[in-house]
């Protein structure tokens, strides 16, 4: 048994034991007992215990709203005029919205790691970049995640919608070195062995196979007709899922009726989260629902198509906007409002076409508002992104904080919420802002900068008003690394390339477009930024 398995058991048994405010009964675990459970974890990856949980206190449920490539910019709350989001700016405006909020990675499955694990996610296998069909999970099961700390302190949880993290496990049941899980069969370990006790959802988002997923198994699959990938032949001989070979382009053949229509999926897994919220009764819980707007490809339900001024995009928007909507509205039914967490954000930047850096815009929207640059780059427009927050019980509404947060954040804060104190190997790089979210003195240290990452690798540190990108360019999709230093954290010394200094500094107070590059201007900060970047990167932490 691993060392991270026995840690995490001691964890969870720790919170329960001693969480202030529940009073708990273990019901079938007496002391003595101890050393068979830690047995019977290691030969079955899973703890055969049972916990009651009373609560005393009525703890708050939470509902997160991740949505998928929505730009800054795509919000009315941040400035949007040619887009309407009545129910998005009804969250906002009931409760805090944060102008600095970062995704700390500009592409889906990173930031998906470090939403749930609290942990930059190019410490992993996976690196700077998405999981695909035939990779296995990204997230180590023996790894203390979100929803298990919520577990721990008597929540029910949930994701519906986007999964993009992986399935199976090489040498697990149903896998496959080459092909990865077989989606006809069971789909495990997945969301089940990080802390979730449901999941109704998709695997991704642009790409294939095109299916619901129901706990373990594809819904709809029908007898005799099994699904089968067909690798991108690039990938038939790579060794290992170690190696990432660019963007494949997999096909599914077979069992046409599972599929789902990319026009029937924002209203389908609403109507889903909606259904979850309404059988909800005494127990807390957390609900992760995952949206695929505004991914591409950009096909909104017939019912909003042709209603917005900047065409289907618009449409996209309004569609999620409604759904919005409809996850307030059920809450406000069954009386859950007033201590329920909505929590609504996105995954990185907003996209038009994965070209060279540019501001983006459709038909005078501005996606990113006023950032330049988009998803898959680090500059702003990649991974600054819309945060809001209502707590009726606790924030005050119309609340703006200026504080630099990130998603990785969630844990912590979450954690800190539950006064459970996590182990050292826990949320790595995640930083408690509870105090900024409900304006009280802070009690622990806060974030004092944040790491960002494109998909070629290319780093970039915020502190403050500063912001160091370590390398030229933005580090996207087409950004040629030949022609673009990227500057190593190991090394020092780098030749001006093209006329243009090896790094960029940029006042994002003065200067939100990244348009002046002052790294020469200010050698003490470059110097400053680069070094704590390092000391980031290679200690394995960023929270101590």
């Amino acid at each position: 048994m691993t060392m991270g398995l026995i840690q995490n058991i001691m964890f969870i048994m720790k919170q329960v034991l001693h969480q202030s405010l529940l009073e708990v009964k273990i019901v079938t675990i007496p002391a003595i007992l101890l050393l068979s459970i830690l047995a019977t974890v290691s030969c079955k990856n899973k703890v055969d215990y049972k916990i009651e949980v009373v609560s005393k206190n009525k703890k708050p449920n939470i509902v997160f709203i991740f949505a998928d490539d929505l730009g800054y910019g795509d919000v009315s709350f941040n400035g949007a005029k040619k887009v309407n989001t009545p129910n998005i700016d009804r969250l906002a405006n009931e409760g805090i919205v944060f102008n600095n909020a970062y995704a700390p990675h500009s592409v889906c499955t990173p930031s998906r790691y470090s939403l749930m694990c609290g942990r930059y996610a190019w410490r992993t296998w996976n690196g700077h970049i998405t999981v695909w069909a035939n990779d296995p999970l990204l997230i180590d099961t023996t790894r203390v995640t979100l929803p298990k700390v919520l577990k721990s302190v008597g929540y029910k949880t949930a994701i519906i919608g986007k999964w993009h993290l992986g399935f199976g496990a090489p040498g697990a049941k149903n896998w496959d070195d080459l092909k990865g899980p077989d989606f006809n069969k069971e789909l495990r370990p997945g969301p089940l062995e990080v802390g979730f006790d449901y999941f109704y959802g998709i695997p991704h988002t642009g790409q294939k196979p095109n299916v619901y997923i129901e706990n373990y198994h594809v819904v709809g699959l029908g007898k005799g007709e099994d699904m089968e990938v067909v690798l991108d032949d690039r990938w038939k001989n790579r060794p290992t899922y170690l190696d990432r070979i660019g963007v494949p382009d997999h096909k599914f053949i077979g069992n046409v009726g599972a599929r789902y229509d990319h026009d029937d999926l924002a209203v389908h897994l609403t109507e889903k989260a909606v259904d979850y919220i309404n059988k909800q009764n005494e127990e807390p819980f957390f609900l992760y629902f995952a949206h695929r707007n505004v991914h591409a490809p950009l096909k909104p339900n017939p019912k909003f198509q042709g209603i917005s001024e900047i065409g289907v995009y618009g449409d996209f928007i309004n569609e999620f906007d409604w759904s919005v909507g409809q996850v307030l509205d059920a809450l406000e039914r069954k009386g859950l409002s007033e201590n329920t967490i909505v929590i609504l954000s996105s995954d990185n930047g907003g996209v038009k076409h994965y070209k060279a850096s540019q501001f983006i815009e459709i038909n005078g929207h501005k996606i990113n508002g006023p950032y330049f640059g988009q998803k898959t780059e680090v500059f702003e427009g990649g991974v600054h992104v819309p945060l809001a927050i209502r707590w009726p019980d606790r924030i005050k509404p119309g609340s703006r904080s200026n504080a630099i947060v990130a998603l990785t954040d969630f844990f912590a804060t979450i954690a800190d919420l539950n006064d459970v104190t996590l182990p050292y190997n826990a949320g790595e790089d995640s930083f408690s802002f509870l105090s900024e979210l409900l304006q009280t003195k802070p009690e622990k240290p806060q974030r004092q900068s944040v790491v960002l990452d494109a998909t070629s690798g290319l780093m970039a540190i915020r502190r403050g008003e500063w912001k160091f990108i370590a390398g030229q360019g933005g580090g996207g999709i087409h950004w040629d690394e030949k022609q673009n230093i990227s500057m190593l954290p190991h090394k020092w010394n780098y030749p001006e390339d093209h006329g243009n200094p090896p790094g960029q500094l940029y006042n994002l107070i003065k200067d939100t477009s990244e348009a002046t590059n002052l790294y020469y201007q200010y050698p003490k900060m470059v110097t400053e930024l680069k070094a704590e970047l390092r000391e980031i990167e290679y200690s394995g932490r960023s929270r101590k």
